[in-house]
């Protein structure tokens, strides 16, 4: 672990982004005037707010573009909490690797929350439906993040189902003993059979208590076509809750990669 954390180090330091030089690294990195759970609770609060103090958090990437199922953003957490950065740009883990230390100046920044998680980006223009726009530039991207040359391995947090909080939506978060139950990819009243569910869409996974956690894949992440196991599995992924299928609402963990599936 210690060898592929040195080596993304390098190709931090080398430039990895084909683009662009940017964004600027430094190992000088602003100290954090806020916890992320105070961002959270004492700042942001209900959601849809401007932050115009001088906010600087930090804590480390969790999860990024790197199959493409988290795209376009970065998950940023540290001790105490969890936040998505809304960047909208490509080629993101390549230059924020998971488990790569920032700090992020949140000044003139806007937040709010989606699927329990807080997003912080730009304001998102009036006829959007939703609060929270992308950074969209990598020259907001260097006002708003700097990057440190720490680079580690990052470990979910081992919970059950009925441990997950509201709290913690956004945190990288992992659960064994998983079954999967359903399906949006199968048509189980034409008789389809869960053997030919594939990840893309909605799946629905029970615990050996019962208790159901679901996982979203999006449709171009690289692994959207491929089967779900149907043995018992450990998942890894990042907090969610929102409704299920347009049903009652529950948790999900969005993976980041095919891998963060594995056989229990």
């Amino acid at each position: 672990m210690r060898f592929t954390a040195y080596i993304t180090l390098i190709l931090i330091l080398i430039g990895c982004h084909k683009a662009t030089d940017k964004p600027i690294i430094t190992p000088d990195v602003p100290a954090c005037t806020n916890t992320i759970a105070q961002l959270r609770e004492d700042i942001v609060g209900v959601g849809g707010v401007e932050i115009t103090h001088d906010i600087v958090v930090g804590g480390r990437v969790v999860a990024a573009d790197g199959e493409n199922n988290n795209y376009g953003s970065i998950v940023v957490e540290d001790d105490s909490g969890a936040l998505e950065l809304m960047i909208g740009l490509s080629y993101l883990e390549a230059v924020y690797p998971v488990g790569l230390y920032v700090s992020l100046r949140l000044k003139g920044c806007y937040a709010d929350y989606s699927r329990g998680v807080m997003q912080v980006g730009r304001k998102a223009p009036q006829y959007e439906h939703y609060a929270v726009g992308n950074l969209a530039s990598w020259a907001e991207c260097d006002r708003v993040v700097v990057r440190s040359m720490d680079v580690t391995t990052v470990e979910p947090m081992l919970l059950t189902i009925p441990e997950c909080r509201k709290n913690m939506c956004g945190r990288l978060i992992e659960i064994r003993g998983l079954k999967l139950v359903d399906s949006s990819s199968i048509d189980t009243l034409a008789g389809d059979d869960l053997g030919r569910a594939i990840w893309e869409g909605y799946s629905m996974f029970k615990d050996r208590n019962g208790d159901s956690i679901a996982v979203y894949t999006r449709p171009n992440a690289r692994y959207a076509k491929s089967r779900i196991p149907t043995d018992d599995v450990t998942i890894v992924g990042t907090l969610q809750r929102d409704s299920y299928r347009g049903l009652d609402e529950c948790y999900y963990l969005k993976m980041r990669y095919e891998r963060d599936c594995s056989i229990y």
